[in-house]
C-alpha cells in the first residue's frame, strides 16, 4: 500500500472559509461517558452506539461485520494497540462526534459503502515505534475498497505529537471508488503532526487506483514526508487545500501526484490539482512544494497552485481540539421572539411526533418568505445555510432518538429526510438550486424555515 515517494482562495474568500472552520471542526460532544467493554456485531442493522468510553483494549474496540444503518456517536476511545473502529462488508455507517486518543488507527473501513467519518477528534495514532525499521504505522482513517455513494472523511481534527505517535498516512483512500454524482469526499479536515515514516504523510487519495475522489478545503501542518497527494486512479481532484511543512529529517514534498501502480492498474486520467496554497521545505533545506509525474499528465489546474512564503504553522490555531465547544457561533439568523423562553417545550406538545406534516401548531403558515421570524416554534432549534451552501441545523439540549431534518419542495413534496444525531447536523448531499421548506423535529420540539439554495 505504500511507496518510496508519496505523497483557498485568498483574501475575502479565504476569510469566509476560515470563519466557518473556527467553529466547525472536530467533535462537538460535551456530555459524559459510560465505561463499556469492546463491541462486536455480525449481520446486525439499525442501531446506535452512543455515549460510551472504551480504554486499554488489545482488540479492535468496535468491530462490525456485515452490518447496516449504524450510527456511532459521542463515544471516547483511548489506549488501544488496535483499531478504534473496524468495518468489514458494512453499509451506511455514520461515525460522528467521537474522541480517539492513543489508538493504533481510529477507523479502518474495508469492503464497505456509505461510510461517513465526520466531526471527530483524533490524537496520537500508531503508538511508539519499536525501532527504526518498524513500519506498523497507524492511520486516522483508512478507506480500503470502500465504494459507492455517500462516503466521507470531513471536518475532523487530528494532531500527532512527535515522539508520542507513529502515523503513516493520516487519511488514506485505497482502491476505493466513489461515483460521478457522489465522489468520496475528504473535506475541511484540520491535520497537524506526522512522521517519521519515510513514506507517510497527510492525505493520499487514489492509492493503488480507484476513482471519483476529492480532497478539498483541508489544512495540513507538518504532517510527514509529504503533505497531500494522488497515488493513481482516475477522476481525482485536489483543490483549495493549504499545506505547510517545515524542514524535518523525513520531509520531502508538499504536493505529490504520481501513478505508482500504472503497470498493474492502468493509466490515470481526469486529474485535477488546483488552487492549493503550499509552503513546504525539503529535508535538505530547499523549497519542495510540488512534484507532478509525467504519467499523470495532463493535469488540470496546475497553474492555479500558489507558493506563499508567508504560509506558516499558524494557519492552524494553537488549540485545535474542542474549538467547536468553546467558540462563539455566528449570530443566529432568527432571534427568539414571540415564543416564551420559560416554556418553549410545551408549545407543540399535543402534536404527535409521528405525524409532523399534520401538526396543527402552524398558525403562521401564511407568513411570506420575507418574514421567516414568524415561523419560529422553538428557539432551541436553528436552521441555516453554511458557508458551503449546505442546509444545517443546530439543536440545543437533549437529542431525541427519532429527531429528523426533512426537506420539502415548494409543492410540499419531500425530497429527503435524515436523522438529527447531535447538536450540529448537515445535509451533505448537493441539492439543486431553488426554494425549499426545511422542518426539524426533536421530540416535541419543532422548527421550520424557508431556505434558498443558490
Amino acid at each position: 500500500m505504500k511507496k518510496n515517494l508519496k505523497i483557498l482562495v485568498l483574501s475575502a474568500a479565504f476569510l469566509c472559509f476560515a470563519a466557518h472552520l473556527s467553529y466547525g471542526q472536530g467533535s462537538r460532544y460535551t456530555g459524559t461517558y459510560i465505561k463499556a467493554p469492546v463491541i462486536q456485531h455480525v449481520g446486525k442493522s439499525n442501531f446506535v452506539i452512543e455515549g460510551l468510553e472504551f480504554s486499554n483494549s488489545e482488540k479492535d474496540i468496535i468491530a462490525l461485520y456485515s452490518c447496516e444503518n449504524v450510527v456511532i456517536k459521542n463515544n471516547k476511545f483511548s489506549s488501544s494497540s488496535k483499531r478504534g473502529i473496524y468495518l468489514d462488508n458494512c453499509k451506511n455507517i455514520t461515525i460522528i462526534d467521537n474522541w480517539f486518543e492513543n489508538v493504533h488507527t481510529a477507523l479502518t473501513a474495508h469492503n464497505s459503502q456509505g461510510v461517513s467519518f465526520d466531526y471527530n477528534d483524533v490524537k496520537n495514532v500508531g503508538g511508539l515505534l519499536k525501532n527504526s525499521d518498524d513500519t506498523n504505522n497507524g492511520f486516522v482513517v483508512l478507506f480500503d475498497k470502500v465504494n459507492g455513494a455517500g462516503n466521507s472523511v470531513s471536518y475532523n481534527v487530528s494532531e500527532n505529537i512527535f515522539g508520542e505517535s507513529s502515523p503513516g498516512d493520516l487519511i488514506n483512500v485505497n482502491q476505493s471508488n466513489g461515483t460521478s454524482q457522489s465522489p468520496i469526499m475528504i473535506k475541511g479536515n484540520w491535520l497537524r503532526g506526522g512522521g517519521p515514516s519515510p513514506s507517510g504523510g497527510g492525505i493520499l487519495i487514489g492509492d493503488i487506483g480507484g476513482a471519483y475522489q476529492i480532497a478539498e478545503d483541508n489544512i495540513l501542518v507538518d504532517v510527514g514526508q509529504y503533505g497531500i497527494g494522488i497515488g493513481g486512479g482516475h477522476d481525482m481532484t485536489l483543490r483549495n487545500n493549504k499545506v505547510f511543512g517545515k524542514k524535518q529529517y523525513f520531509s520531502n514534498v508538499g504536493v505529490s501526484v504520481c501513478n505508482w501502480y500504472e503497470e498493474h492498474f492502468g493509466k490515470s486520467y481526469n486529474i485535477t490539482v488546483e488552487k492549493n496554497i503550499v509552503n513546504f521545505i525539503h529535508n535538505e533545506g530547499r523549497l519542495s512544494n510540488w512534484w507532478y509525474s509525467d504519467n499523470m499528465e495532463p493535469i488540470v489546474g496546475k497553474s492555479t497552485n500558489v507558493y506563499d512564503g508567508n504560509l506558516s504553522a499558524s494557519i492552524l490555531p494553537e488549540q485545535i481540539f474542542g474549538r467547536a465547544r468553546i467558540a462563539t457561533e455566528p449570530t443566529p439568523v432568527v432571534p427568539p421572539v414571540e415564543t416564551p423562553v420559560e416554556t418553549p417545550v410545551e408549545t407543540p406538545v399535543e402534536t404527535p411526533v409521528e405525524t409532523p406534516v399534520e401538526t396543527p401548531v402552524v398558525p403562521p403558515v401564511e407568513t411570506p418568505v420575507e418574514t421567516p421570524v414568524k415561523l419560529v416554534l422553538d428557539p432551541s432549534i436553528r436552521i441555516y445555510i453554511d458557508w458551503f451552501n449546505r442546509i444545517c441545523a443546530n439543536c440545543r439540549g437533549v437529542i431525541s432518538p427519532s429527531a429528523t431534518m426533512t426537506v420539502f419542495t415548494q409543492n410540499e413534496q419531500k425530497i429527503l429526510s435524515i436523522p438529527v444525531i447531535g447538536y450540529h447536523t448537515t445535509i451533505g448531499v448537493r441539492i439543486p438550486s431553488g426554494i425549499y421548506t426545511v422542518r426539524v423535529e426533536n421530540g416535541n420540539r419543532f422548527q421550520t424555515k424557508k431556505i434558498v439554495i443558490k
